[in-house]
Parts: structure tokens; C-alpha cells; sequence
């Protein structure tokens, strides 16, 4: 009866901790994407869209448009892993856990990969921390899956 118990508390939270992640990571696509629509006063490492437009007035579109994909796919991500977590994952089922891991943990370890590919840091902060909550909540509830 405890081993169920456990069992049971260790999935709980592994499913609400990567729900969470996913709404966070959806919330925070949104916040990013009304930026790259509406966002005016937007710097790129301490440089104005008003000073990139000087050099090149197709710049600043180009860097909001990129902007919104990634945002669009952090949006679609999130979702997709709250949908994962509150549903197939809090059901136990296996191929849930192997797919945020390869999903979430890849995509995570592919955006670290600026630290030493581009030499760049911004955002790299937000990856260790999703890739951080994803092995947590899957190492808790790892038992729970066997």
C-alpha cells in the first residue's frame, strides 16, 4: 500500500511540474510573440530597431519575423507538452515519458548549444531551466513508468 502511495505521489508531480512547464512555456511564446508583433521599444544586444532600420529597413522585419516563428513554436510546444503531461503521462503511458524526453530534453539541449556554438548566452538561462524541471519530473516518476 506505501510503495502505491509513492507511486502515486511521485506521478502527481511529475505530471503538474510538466504541466506547469508547458503553460509556462506557452505563456511565455505568447509574451514573446506580442513583442515581435507590437513591440517597439525592442533592442538587439543594446541596439533600437530605429538603428538597425538605418542600416538595412528590411532588418528590423526580419528579426521580429524570426522572432515570431520561434515564438509560434514555443507556443505550440508548450502546449503540446501540457497536453502530453495532463493526459498520456498522468495515465502512465510509456511512450509519453520516452516522447517528452526526446522532444523536450532535445530541443532544450539543441538551444544550450548557443553557449558554445555562437558563443551566446541570452536564452540559454530559460533552456537549463526547462531541461532542469524535465529530468526532475521524469527521474521522480521514472518508477512510475516501469
Amino acid at each position: 500500500m506505501m510503495n502505491a502511495e509513492r507511486k502515486s505521489l511521485t506521478l502527481t508531480f511529475g505530471w503538474l511540474l510538466l504541466l506547469a512547464v508547458g503553460l509556462l512555456i506557452t505563456l511565455g511564446g505568447l509574451e514573446s510573440l506580442y513583442i515581435a508583433y507590437f513591440g517597439s521599444t525592442e533592442s538587439i544586444s543594446g541596439v533600437s530597431m530605429e538603428t538597425l532600420a538605418q542600416v538595412n529597413p528590411e532588418l528590423p522585419k526580419a528579426i521580429r519575423g524570426r522572432r515570431a516563428t520561434a515564438a509560434c513554436y514555443a507556443v505550440s510546444m508548450g502546449i503540446l507538452l501540457a497536453w502530453v503531461a495532463a493526459t498520456a503521462f498522468r495515465r502512465r503511458q510509456k511512450w509519453a515519458w520516452y516522447a517528452l524526453l526526446c522532444a523536450v530534453g532535445v530541443g532544450a539541449i539543441l538551444s544550450i548549444l548557443r553557449i558554445p556554438l555562437l558563443d551566446y548566452r541570452a536564452g540559454a538561462e530559460t533552456a537549463g531551466s526547462i531541461l532542469v524541471a524535465l529530468v526532475l519530473a521524469l527521474a521522480v516518476s521514472f518508477r512510475d513508468f516501469k
